[in-house]
């Protein structure tokens, strides 16, 4: 394996580059989205799992992402290695996301009701932080490969579409072909067998191909509790994180309540994979949108307009009624759209805050801030996991039955709703968000004049 390469100027990043960086995330976010989207549901309507008592596990996994997302950042940024900093942890979670990803999904039939909630427990801790130990390096790496304001969003634009391919396997084919087959235990198994063989294959080859920045990237060294400061006191950062926590939680609400929705509300868990096809295809579309209107009207107003149609999007999804199939294309074109504008732009502004940080500090905390990204989205779903099955619970949800209006109410809220007031929220915050393309051209002068005089 030869020396990482020399870092990258601030010019077109190779397409090869792009895919070798890209190609992991096409089965980790198969199997991402499908645990976070199904996985509350069949747990409580396959497995039999109380709902409060998935609520608690989801809610006791945040608590303990507290610890492990900020220790894989910190951990990423100071490893030395032939590898690199970020490419030994990327490797190395491989394994245990398809371990951990096939236990979620294969709790034998024979376990007692105590025995099932701590196979579940000891399950999707597992999954969650195997999966912090990927994602939180594979997004630090990412906003390492240039140095250019609007590179990182092409690179980050890549890297979400190749999500989305996943995403598409998992919501068009794998969710329904889950929630209408008569034996959904048997098949669950399989799928996240297979998912997990092409996890550890595709991360095999990436890692291979894959070169790191060279080694003028500078590692902090500071204690944990340091880091954690340099990110509060990083004004930037610290409202950006505020807002992402609360736009985020609007989106973990749907990733959560979907399979509620189509089954319950829609009363159409036929039409799941037609539906979500718009969902996958309009976040694939817009795309091709919101990065060259990012350049042409800035990160941040862009980033305002996507929260606009997401908040559209959720008011329809509130007012949803059985069988209007058309009606929930409609919102779900508008929700993709919204979806595809944070993940990519959020993203990229997080990669412009860092070089604020290193100018502020003198160190380079790639994975310090991607990690506080990563817990804050998993703990925005967590939260909607707990209080999704806190709720169900106190309206007395019985499954795979028709449901009253009260509880098909609750759904519609905390679907539509609950999402459309955190991002009205998120969106008043970003107002007031000044980091401009104008400001990181200062900052990045600043920084390559010191490291000029450095050499």
């Amino acid at each position: 394996m030869s020396a990482p390469s020399p870092e990258p100027a601030a010019s077109q990043v190779p397409v090869g580059l792009l895919l070798a960086y890209a190609a992991p995330m096409v089965p980790i976010n198969f199997s991402l989205v499908l645990f976070m989207s199904y996985i509350s549901n069949y747990a409580i309507d396959v497995l039999l799992v109380p709902p409060l008592a998935m609520g608690l596990i989801f809610g006791a996994g945040r608590v303990w992402d507290a610890v492990t997302d900020p220790l894989a950042g910190i951990w990423s940024d100071r490893t030395e290695h032939r590898l690199g900093r970020r490419r030994p942890w990327i490797l190395a979670s491989a394994i245990p996301i398809a371990l951990f990803g096939w236990m979620t999904w294969s709790a034998p039939v024979d376990l007692s009701p105590v025995a099932l909630i701590v196979w579940m427990t000891v399950a999707v801790f597992g999954f969650n932080t195997a999966m912090t130990f990927f994602l939180t390096p594979h997004q630090a790496l990412g906003a390492e490969l240039t140095l250019d304001y609007h590179q990182v969003s092409r690179i980050f634009a890549v890297r979400q579409a190749a999500g989305y391919l996943g995403m598409i396997g998992c919501l068009v084919y794998a969710m329904e072909y889950l929630m209408t087959s008569p034996q959904p235990r048997e098949d669950a198994s399989e799928l996240s067998i297979y998912a997990g063989i092409a996890t550890v294959v595709l991360v095999a080859i990436s890692v291979v191909f894959l070169r790191e920045p060279g080694g003028n990237r500078r590692r902090e060294t500071k204690q944990i509790t340091s880091v954690a400061r340099d990110v509060w006191n990083n004004k930037h950062a610290r409202l950006l994180l505020i807002m992402i926590f609360i736009e985020h939680t609007g989106s973990g609400a749907s990733m959560v309540l979907s399979p509620f929705t189509y089954k319950y509300v829609l009363q159409a868990p036929h039409a799941v994979s037609e539906v979500f096809m718009f969902y996958v295809g309009a976040s694939l579309v817009s795309l091709v949108v919101w990065i060259p209107l990012s350049r042409r009207i800035g990160k941040k107003a862009t980033w305002l307009i996507g929260l606009v149609l997401g908040m559209v999007g959720y008011l329809m999804i509130f007012n949803l009624s059985a069988g209007a199939i058309t009606f929930m294309k409609v919102a779900v074109v508008l929700t993709g759209s919204c979806s595809a504008n944070a993940t990519v732009l959020g993203s990229s502004i997080l990669a412009d805050v860092i070089d604020a940080d290193e100018l502020e500090t003198g160190e380079r905390k790639e994975g310090a801030y991607y990690s506080a990204y990563t817990f804050l989205y998993k703990t925005s779903s967590g939260v909607m996991a707990t209080v999704t099955g806190l709720a169900l619970s106190l309206y007395s949800f019985t499954p795979d039955i028709a449901q009253p209006a009260s509880v098909q109410l609750v759904i519609r809220s905390l679907h539509g709703l609950v999402p459309f007031g955190t991002m009205l929220i998120g969106a008043l915050i970003l107002t007031r968000f000044t980091l401009d393309e104008g400001t990181h051209a200062e900052i990045r002068a600043q920084l390559d004049a010191r490291r000029a005089q450095a050499d």
